[in-house]
């Protein structure tokens, strides 16, 4: 898969204004407004999406992180009102089809490839929603650059959750008592100290797909995995522009009886991966690419020693992915050499990309992004409830997922999420030579390997 900027067609919505008699504005629609809901609550979000649902046709919202984008009747903004939320008017949008999302992507976080006449009407880090009109969105379409845009344009859908925040979803509780056993152990054993170790060891090479040190990184990270008791290692090769790349993939073998895959006959895993290859400015010279991915493959390297000292009714496969900046090769290579029984038989992929960076460092809040789509927000509910239990995080998940090697999977209908720390298109030093271990935030990625640790035990055991 290339990256690149695309539409996802959703049924046309067209907010039509019929003009009464003294150009009074209909009862069936109305203009676009936004309505904070950081403080709403679960319940007050719901009593939101319950009078916009009964305010006519035409009406719609839209949850955004701590916002929701509204479309009602006069009738409808007037009970909203009576309930106590201020809805203040988007300015410029007239009805659903002059927004879209967007979604932040792998070359750069800003929107500074968007034409002038775009608006960002909410900022939520990686996603966020944009005004324009229909020539604008064209521009951006015609502007897709097909081996490495990086960003995703979608669609607003009516009555759909675009990015939702962890407190503003119901809580339930997702494992069984012998699993809550299984991950407290699991997230416990967790050694931030090792992954900066690991981290560290990784910048030292220049792993752009063209460099030595792209295959000095592929083989080191093939020794640390040989080195843990019971893993099976191999190279997966495949071909980036022309040149020979590699997957290094290890497996731990279920070493308890999964009574349920036994009697069907099939073969259950769990994938944990992350990409190893790096990029800059001068990729030539120099690519450390501490946070993009040095963060991410030290993340898996952890997991694999973290859960190969707990039991396992299935296999976990740990894979250090190469040729993703060119365009998730690596990804797509090891998802496309899987028979289809391998495929289904995967209980989820998690992918780690970019988890270390926290804008106000250490002493500020730690915050992490989940990117699955809805047929899988299920499994995207899992981390939020793991780093209820087991991290600090403020977690918010994403249904709109790109760019990222979570993709390769998700495009082939497994069940995947992408973690990937919430501040990332705040950090300067991405794609940079200065992309280095000293701009990182080790205890974020402390609580999120505590998290995605927590997550793949109980699945592994489920």
């Amino acid at each position: 898969m290339k990256h690149k900027i695309f539409l996802i067609t959703a049924t046309a919505f067209f907010c039509s204004t019929i003009l009464l008699g003294f150009g009074a504005q209909s009862q069936t629609g109305g203009d676009v407004r936004q309505i904070n809901i950081a403080t709403a609550g679960v319940p007050g979000i719901a009593r939101i999406k319950a009078i916009v649902e009964g305010a006519g046709a035409e009406s719609w919202w839209s949850e955004v992180g701590e916002s929701m984008l509204v479309q009602a009747s006069p009738a409808g903004f007037a009970q909203l009102t009576s309930a106590g939320f201020t809805a203040t008017s988007v300015p410029g949008v007239e009805g659903i089809e002059d927004l879209r999302v967007f979604i932040g992507g792998h070359r750069d976080g800003s929107l500074d490839d968007l034409p002038g006449t775009t608006s960002v009407v909410v900022d939520a880090g990686r996603v966020k929603v944009i005004a324009g009109t229909s020539q604008t969105f064209a521009t951006l379409e015609s502007q897709a650059n097909v081996d490495h845009a990086g960003s995703g344009l979608f669609h607003v859908e009516p009555n759909q959750v675009i990015l939702r925040l962890a407190s503003n979803d119901v809580v339930k509780e997702s494992f069984s008592a012998s699993q809550t056993t299984l991950i407290d152990d699991a997230a416990a054993r967790v050694d931030r100290s090792r992954w900066w170790r690991d981290v560290q060891t990784l910048t030292a090479w220049n792993r752009h797909i063209s460099a030595s040190g792209n295959i000095a990184a592929r083989d080191w990270i093939k020794s640390v995995f040989e080195a843990i008791p019971g893993m099976e290692v191999t190279l997966q090769d495949f071909r980036v522009q022309g040149r020979d790349a590699w997957n290094v993939v290890a497996t731990l073998p279920a070493n308890t009886k999964a009574i349920e895959s036994a009697r069907l006959g099939t073969s259950r895993s769990v994938v944990i991966g992350g990409h190893f290859d790096s990029i800059s400015e001068r990729p030539s010279s120099s690519a450390p690419g501490a946070e993009d991915n040095a963060s991410g493959t030290a993340g898996v390297i952890e997991l694999a020693r973290v859960l190969a000292d707990g039991p396992r009714a299935h296999d976990i496969v740990f894979v250090a992915f190469s040729g993703e900046e060119q365009g998730l090769h690596g990804s797509a290579a090891f998802v496309q050499a899987l028979s289809p029984q391998q495929r289904q038989g995967i209980l989820g992929a998690i992918t780690m990309d970019m988890i270390a960076y926290a804008s106000s460092g250490s002493q500020g809040s730690l915050g992490v992004l989940i990117e699955t789509t809805r047929s899988f927000a299920n499994f995207g509910r899992l981390f939020a409830d793991a780093a209820a239990r087991v991290t600090t995080l403020q977690v918010s998940t994403s249904y709109n997922p790109f760019g990222s090697d979570h993709m390769s999977f998700l495009d082939e209908g497994i069940p995947a999420i992408l973690s990937i720390d919430k501040d990332w298109d705040d950090y300067g030093h991405y794609h940079r030579t200065t992309d280095t271990p000293d701009r990182l935030t080790p205890e974020l990625a402390g609580e999120i390997l505590k998290m995605n640790a927590a997550v793949a035990a109980a699945l592994a055991n489920q």
